[in-house]
């Protein structure tokens, strides 16, 4: 298989986001009354829109909780979430091969957390929830970004670290990649549909060749 383009999912695929946001969502908690969460607990709500995040840790939501956290808490979550090691040596090297990289999120302002981290050079399109009205895993962000990257959707990976990310990817046959670096185990991405498990995103210029051709591990792939 010859690949042009990767997408990648945001939160817990190239960016360790789980501690930023369990500050986030306590502060939040604080200011707003509501009983303290765990890390645990926020960590199971990463990867679904934030609307859906907040109904499951206090089961209840009101509209007006997504203003009150992008200008009260998210600012907090800027300053803690960080890359995981080797992230931009990853992205710097499929550049330098021609690839083409994406990301696709179910996170609200994407574009303004990839640019506040300094990554957004290494994009060529970069979709969140501003940018589509379908969450994953439904597969219309995906199909928006192979469309806009003028590729086909066979010429694709996508990388994700959910089994909400496996599912997009089968939804949209493209070919997904699980990274054990988020909530769910390498099992669950595997079941969900993951041609390959990779344990840490440093592992990702192994799976391609210099000229862009995939390299199947066998001892990574899903049943």
């Amino acid at each position: 298989m010859k690949v042009r383009a990767l997408l990648f999912d945001f939160d817990m695929t190239l960016v360790d986001t789980s501690h930023a946001i369990a500050y986030a969502m306590n502060y939040f908690a604080r200011i707003m009354g509501l009983r303290a969460v765990s890390y645990e607990e926020v960590l199971s709500t990463i990867g679904i829109p934030m609307e859906k995040s907040l109904r499951c840790l206090w089961n209840e939501f009101r509209p007006e909780w997504l203003d009150i956290y992008s200008k009260e808490c998210r600012p907090l979550e800027y300053e803690r979430m960080k890359l995981f090691p080797g992230t931009e040596e990853v992205l710097q090297a499929l550049r330098n091969r021609g690839l083409m990289l994406a990301i696709t999120s179910n996170r609200r302002k994407a574009k303004r957390a990839v640019r506040h981290l300094g990554i957004d050079k290494y994009f060529d399109i970069v979709l969140g929830l501003e940018d589509v009205d379908r969450a994953k895993p439904d597969p219309y962000i995906l199909f928006k970004a192979v469309e806009s990257l003028g590729v086909d959707k066979d010429e694709a990976i996508y990388v994700g670290d959910t089994v909400i990310d496996m599912e997009t990817a089968n939804n949209a046959d493209i070919m997904g990649i699980g990274l054990a670096t988020g909530p769910n185990s390498a099992e669950d991405l595997k079941k969900a549909g993951a041609l390959m498990v990779l344990s840490d995103i440093k592992e990702i210029p192994n799976i391609l060749t210099c000229d862009g051709f995939l390299i199947v591990d066998e001892a990574k792939v899903g049943n």
